[in-house]
């Protein structure tokens, strides 16, 4: 899987309990621009995602594809994973024409309003892709970060 990165605020808010890793509505979106460590907090402040249509739904409150997050400890670690409600619990999109480019895959909560959709990171997959029709992307799946 590619490095998950998570911006500068994330261990903020889940000290300040933004999160609820267990009940909150988690979703992800594609994007071609280069996301920032200390300004893509919330879904607000997300540029270049990719245009709706050709199988993706844009990333707005309440719209785009979900995400269920889970949690697992082991001693003093906490592992964050993700799963979806694709085949064998994947987050996937199949293109129904042209859809990209995108290289960064962002994923944000929808659940709480202060503030607003917060980001929890991004992973980069080196260089854009693009979809043709009938194409399926397929999010790498399991464990985002860990919680020392």
């Amino acid at each position: 899987m590619a490095t998950f990165t998570e911006p500068d605020c994330l261990s903020e808010d889940i000290a300040n309990k933004v999160h609820d890793f267990n009940s909150d509505t988690f979703r992800v979106l594609l994007t071609s621009a280069t996301p920032s460590l200390t300004t893509w907090f919330t879904l607000a402040s997300v540029t270049g995602q990719v245009a709706a249509g050709n199988g993706y739904v844009q990333s707005v409150e309440g719209a785009g594809m979900a995400t269920t997050m889970s949690f697992t400890r082991s001693g003093q670690v906490t592992t964050v994973a993700h799963t979806g409600s694709g085949p064998a619990g994947s987050v996937q999109w199949t293109a129904t024409g042209a859809l990209g480019p995108f290289q960064y895959v962002v994923w944000w909560n929808d659940t709480p309003t202060t503030p607003a959709n917060p980001i929890i990171g991004w992973i980069n997959h080196g260089s854009p892709i693009t979809m043709a029709n009938t194409d399926t992307y397929t999010v790498p799946q399991g464990a985002l970060f860990t919680i020392n």
